[in-house]
């Protein structure tokens, strides 16, 4: 399983790889492969080529200490995946920060003719703040004031 290491002062790398990682660039047609970790203070692209960065057979991790920043100054960040997506923040929140928020290909539960209700069925609602919270489906969106703060 490929990892990738945000500092130099730790973790493990491949020995042979030691002195070409610190002392400058590596290219390769088509690419670099990497049999094990490495750890760089920084991985980027030459000036309009795409950087991606792959595990075609395994899992691709990124570590590090403190944080990690993905920042797109001219162009779309896309994430794609076969299976399930999952953001999860352990002590935190997640921020989704924009103007708009697309929530495509969503379910949309229709009344019945008889006024039926259902287990599990909720609106999603939000507060001037931009928190989301979730409501009986009857159509109200009121939030007592711990929900919105």
């Amino acid at each position: 399983m490929p990892h990738l290491y945000s500092s130099c002062g730790g973790g493990t790398r491949e020995p042979s790889l030691r002195s070409e990682l610190t002392t400058g660039n590596m290219e390769g047609k088509g690419g670099v492969t990497f049999s094990g970790s490495i750890q760089t203070p920084v991985i980027k692209s030459e000036p309009s080529r795409q950087l991606k960065l792959e595990s075609p057979t395994r899992t691709l991790r990124v570590h590090a200490p403190e944080g990690i920043g993905i920042e797109s100054k001219t162009s779309d960040i896309s994430a794609t995946c076969l299976k399930d997506f999952h953001l999860q923040s352990r002590e935190g929140r997640i921020w989704l920060d924009s103007e708009q928020i697309l929530l495509r290909n969503l379910r949309t539960a229709l009344p019945t003719s008889r006024g039926r209700s259902y287990q599990g069925i909720y609106a999603m609602c939000s507060c001037e703040n931009g928190r989301l919270f979730l409501s009986a489906p009857d159509g109200h969106c009121q939030a007592d004031e711990l929900v919105c703060q």
